[in-house]
């Protein structure tokens, strides 16, 4: 008991260290962007650098250059290492036609200095993809089956000097009702008609999200972007417990594309390099909700204790104010080959408290649970760090909170003796993860193996301190993947499972793709969920609520150019 007390007083004397610096780090920010001071400001040789690369007079060297079949590099080793040329550059060095060649340099730069500008060049990217989910249960008519039929196109462009640029990563999702009318119902985006704060613009059957969306303004030790943004703390490969800032996609648990779980948020952040170290600053100052299946949809919970219809309330945000803003700050570095960090963080959790809020009594249905997601401010102190060892990557990632919120337990055994709403607490709170990652030599096995045959395993543990807390759903995680490529890449397979060891929640994901290397490329899985449960709520497994959601997935994608 005397070393928890300790260890809770050391973690909050750590934390109250930390993170009274996040403030005055962006302080620092405004204060670089606003003043330009000379920290902030580019060299000028490095402008005049960029204005010789666009010049005319460097464009028609390069041109005589390639007639001539005479590249730079050729010049410089052949011509700077002959004793005649060196000898005869210096004669003609004082003659009058080379201050006249100069006076014509200076004048063309002079000219054109006032008006030059980097040039902006557009890139962009396109994919397309048809997603099916089909329940494999057996009693279920084939038109029933389907479960999600989906079109959606992505849609990622970068326009601007490759310092100064406007980048976007746009998705676009939607059922092809026109084909069939009964499409999309097991699965809605959203119940209404609305468009969110991250500029998320969600209906029933269709959706828009500006999953990326700022102005990049980079210069020799800064760079600073404002917009919609998503934030790649930490280095676990599943779960990242220094994830601050970003919510998450929930409504399909845990299948959705790994870069399509994590929903951008409207944010200011500044990357500053110094000699051995970078420190990233991050401001938001609008609260973006998690975002979780509506009521009913293939994914939601639909009971709990074996009896409890479940409904779920509104995500709704946390109100726009200085209390509720939220900021932290990252600093990273490399020792003796390792990649490390520490970071902090002040403002709304991105993980809510699912609370039973209340019961609703609907005709002819027994009694429901009403349970909503409630948002708190938190206190994060996190650590990660990367090292590798021969064929093997370790990675570790930790994050503390002296004021994880949390529902203070009931006994569900006597429902007439429940209240509403249940009661929170705040109370110090642990997440972590372990990871390796081992490349393994196939081509010693295999001679003419191509492809890279990767393994991956990973234990993620989180717990509150207060034993009177419901402890986190998503929790003793232990995930593990192989994935390897064959025929020169054209035919990838992947095998992961997730085992929740608490409760004996199982999950087994096989997947098996093939890429035509033109563009286009299909995708096929089988999901198979197993879940331990008694019908008691502190005993279920999380994976026991999915148990008859057994799935396969079918995806044809395009991508161009």
């Amino acid at each position: 008991m005397t070393g928890s007390i300790l260890s809770t007083q050391f973690f909050r004397l750590l934390y109250s260290k930390v993170i009274g610096i996040l403030p005055l780090c962006i302080l620092m920010t405004v204060w670089c962007v606003v003043s330009g001071t000379g920290f902030m400001q580019m060299p000028s040789v490095a402008f005049a650098d960029d204005f010789i690369a666009e010049s005319g007079a460097f464009e028609e060297f390069e041109a005589d250059s390639t007639k001539e079949s005479t590249s730079v590099d050729e010049f410089e080793e052949d011509s700077f290492e002959d004793p005649e040329f060196i000898e005869g550059f210096e004669e003609d060095a004082g003659e009058e036609e080379s201050w006249e060649l100069e006076d014509d340099w200076d004048d063309d730069f002079d000219e054109g200095e006032e008006g030059a500008s980097p040039a902006s060049t557009f890139t962009w990217r396109f994919e397309s993809a048809f997603k099916n989910i089909i329940q494999t249960d057996r009693e279920l008519h084939f038109e029933d089956a389907w479960k999600k039929n989906e079109i959606s196109a992505l849609f990622e462009f970068q326009y601007g000097s490759s310092d100064d640029y406007l980048f976007s990563v746009t998705g676009l999702y939607f059922f092809p009702t026109f084909i069939n009318d009964t499409i999309g119902d097991d699965y809605v985006y959203s119940s209404s008609s609305k468009t969110y704060r991250n500029l998320r613009i969600s209906s029933e059957s269709s959706e828009v999200i500006f999953r990326e969306l700022y102005y990049n303004w980079s210069r020799e030790k800064f760079r600073v972007r404002v917009g919609n943004q998503i934030f790649g703390w930490g280095t676990a490969d599943f779960i990242n417990s220094t994830s601050y800032f970003n919510p998450s996609d929930f409504r399909e648990l845990l299948f959705k594309d790994q870069d399509q779980v994590a929903l951008g948020v409207p944010s200011v952040s500044s990357l500053f390099f110094f000699e051995k170290f970078t420190v990233e600053t991050v401001f938001v100052p609008i609260h973006t909700a998690t975002v979780f299946p509506e009521t009913g949809n293939y994914w939601s919970v639909k009971m709990v204790e074996d009896s409890y219809p479940l409904i779920f309330g509104d995500a709704n945000p946390m109100e726009t104010n200085s209390k509720n803003f939220g900021y932290g700050a990252r600093a990273a570095s490399t020792w003796q080959g390792m990649d490390f960090s520490f970071s902090g963080y002040h403002g709304p959790d991105n993980e809510p408290v699912i609370l039973p809020f209340g019961t609703v009594l609907i005709e002819n249905q027994t009694v429901s649970v009403l349970v909503e997601p409630q948002y708190f401010i938190v206190d994060y102190f996190g650590f990660d760090c990367v090292f590798t060892y021969e064929d093997f990557v370790f990675q570790v990632e930790a994050a503390y909170s002296p004021n994880k919120s949390g529902f203070i337990k009931q006994d569900t055994s006597k429902p007439q003796d429940l209240t509403f709403p249940y009661d929170t607490r705040k109370t110090d709170y642990l997440a972590y993860s372990l990871g390796l990652n081992y490349f393994i030599p196939m081509q010693k096995l295999l001679p003419g193996h191509a492809g890279e045959s990767l393994f991956t395993i990973e234990w993620f543990q989180a717990q509150h301190f207060d034993d009177d807390i419901q402890r986190p759903q998503i929790t003793d995680f232990l995930t593990c993947r192989y994935q390897d490529a064959f025929f020169d890449d054209r035919v990838s397979i992947s095998m992961t499972g997730i085992i929740e060891t608490r409760n004996g929640g199982v999950i087994l994901w096989p997947q098996i793709g093939y890429d035509f290397q033109n563009g286009f490329k299909a995708e096929f899985g089988y999901t198979a969920i197993d879940g331990h449960g008694e019908g008691d709520y502190e005993k279920d497994s999380i994976f026991y609520y999915y148990k008859d959601n057994d799935f396969i997935t079918v995806n044809l994608r395009y991508a161009f150019p």
